[in-house]
């Protein structure tokens, strides 16, 4: 638990309060083991970690879809215990955005898509009417509303995923990949949806292997290896490169870039995250230059750079690694 949300304290209640959730499969295989974590409310959280860590699995149990009877009551959302049987009222408090679009885009037309949540909330006709056109409005799908579903791009299907949400006007919206597959014009279009959201105050939980999408979309990261390994601010949790690439995961490609600037001699002590920071850091160091940046080759430098290389290379040996 981050310190932000040790603070809460007892007067308010978290988003999300996930305590020793334990779950396994009927095969008998377990995918959680005593995950225990905290989400305030208006936080954006990016839920990493290696595939078959259990991410999808703690994903269902927030809306109930999926809960274990040796943790009854593990699962808090917005102060309350799930109860399976009041599965049904959960979009309201939680919107649920699954990896493939396909999954929640089933009707004839991409209105009544968007307009299924609410009328099975039991909200009136012309209120319905109204959510369906500002969700879709609001991820830039305005006048789709006689479109076939089936017949957007991957990118407008995406969108149109996360509008089907929006129209019940959940507090906490928790996404799966929402950045998969998609080309990149479709991922920033994307992404930007999902910072106007953050910026509008809405609990983010995003499951994501995009690294480079995550210092722009959440302020932590919690790190799940069926259990949790690690959890803290985004730039806590990518400053221990170590522990990531033991996880088999990655750090975004511009901190590899400038972890392999100073091996060259460039001066660096924190690690940018994203090329915003990037600019940032190279205007500030030029600038206390008197102009000049000088980068320098040693007879380690190689040795360095290689190591450095090698570390993100998960699937490739040192000795395939191009000099």
């Amino acid at each position: 638990m981050t310190a932000k949300a040790a603070a809460m304290g007892a007067g308010a209640a978290a988003a999300i309060r996930v305590h020793d959730l334990n779950y396994t499969y009927p095969d008998g295989t377990a995918a959680l083991e005593h995950v225990s974590f905290e989400i305030e409310k208006g936080e954006s959280v990016a839920l990493v970690g290696p595939n078959g860590a259990g991410k999808s699995t703690l994903l269902l149990h927030l809306n109930g879809i999926l809960h274990s009877k040796t943790s009854r009551g593990a699962v808090e959302i917005l102060g309350e215990p799930i109860n399976p049987k009041k599965v049904h009222k959960m979009p309201k408090k939680i919107g649920i955005v699954f990896q493939d679009p396909d999954d929640m885009l089933f009707m004839p037309l991409l209105a009544d898509d968007v307009a299924f949540g609410p009328i099975n909330l039991g909200i009136e006709k012309d209120e319905v009417k109204r959510q369906v056109k500002d969700s879709l409005l609001r991820v830039g799908l305005a006048g789709y509303e006689t479109r076939v579903s089936h017949h957007l791009s991957g990118g407008e299907k995406k969108r149109a995923a996360i509008a089907t949400v929006l129209s019940m006007d959940p507090e906490i919206i928790a996404m799966d990949e929402p950045t998969a597959n998609l080309d990149p014009k479709s991922r920033e279009e994307l992404i930007e949806i999902l910072r106007t959201l953050k910026d509008e105050g809405k609990t983010l939980i995003i499951i994501t292997h995009d690294v480079n999408a995550i210092p722009e979309l959440a302020d932590r990261v919690i790190v799940l290896e069926k259990t949790v390994i690690a959890d803290g601010t985004t730039r806590e949790v990518f400053a221990d490169s170590d522990m990531l690439v033991a996880a088999g995961l990655d750090v975004p490609t511009i901190m590899q870039f400038f972890e392999v600037l100073q091996a060259f001699g460039y001066p660096c002590d924190v690690l940018p995250l994203s090329i915003d920071g990037a600019v940032k850091n190279l205007t500030e160091t030029i600038e206390n230059g008197s102009g000049h940046l000088h980068l320098h080759i040693h007879k380690h430098t190689h040795t360095e750079v290689g190591a450095v290389r090698g570390k993100y290379q998960h699937h490739r040996t040192a000795a395939n690694c191009p000099k």
